[in-house]
């Protein structure tokens, strides 16, 4: 009778330590399974942007020459090589929140006119630990997510000059909302034409950054 009195607590103890250590080896589960589903939101846009009409290529047809494109074919995308070399396209990368990662870009028109148009391509590259999606840009601080193309047909006119009159239009596309897993990377371009509105010769300058999200969380107002 006393040696049964005697096992009923220690087993009770024996039960709670055995409940203790589970309860101590889950919480330890939990939260390292918290850190690889949380992970780390990081991504780049990559160097060797491509881009035509770059400052300083030689005079020439093709994407190595310097000879200006036009927007001929508004509202139709597409452009045409002219025989002149009059404006061109500088592009520089920056890192906006200083984390090491190119996140924006500044694009210049030097000497640029009515028409004249560029087009800007660029891979975007997640080197986190987590899936995202390529969210929104910023572009004269308005945000902008994928273009819906039946109430943006030819792209967001922008006001770069100040004067009261859009001066760009723009246009972008590929791969916004796409999923890219970490190592994976991208294609993003941009359709960028010169207004009429424009002051002749003027050098245009724009700045655009990128914003990316957790897969999990993308959505689109």
């Amino acid at each position: 009778m006393y040696g049964s009195k005697l096992f009923i607590p220690s087993l009770i103890a024996i039960i709670a330590m055995s409940i203790a250590s589970a309860y101590a080896l889950w919480s330890e589960t939990l939260k390292v399974n918290a850190e690889v589903a949380t992970g780390e939101l990081d991504w780049e846009i990559m160097d060797g942007i491509i881009y035509l009409d770059g400052c300083g290529l030689p005079p020439g047809y093709g994407y190595t020459g310097g000879y200006d494109w036009n927007a001929s074919y508004l509202p139709s995308p597409g452009a045409l090589q002219l025989d002149k070399d009059t404006g061109c396209t500088e592009v520089e990368l920056l890192d906006t929140d200083g984390d090491g990662d190119y996140d924006a870009m500044q694009i210049t028109l030097h000497n640029v006119y009515p028409w004249y148009y560029t087009h800007v391509a660029f891979k975007v590259h997640n080197d986190g630990t987590i899936p995202l999606k390529i969210w929104r840009i910023l572009l004269d601080g308005t945000y902008y997510f994928e273009i819906n193309e039946h109430e943006l047909q030819q792209g967001v006119e922008i006001d770069v000059t100040g004067d009261g009159q859009n001066d760009v239009l723009i246009w972008w596309g590929d791969n916004f909302g796409k999923q890219l897993h970490p190592c994976n990377s991208a294609d993003i371009s941009l359709d960028i034409t010169v207004l009429q509105e424009a002051p002749q010769g003027e050098t245009l300058t724009i700045t655009i950054e990128f914003d990316a999200i957790a897969w999990n969380e993308y959505n689109v107002p």
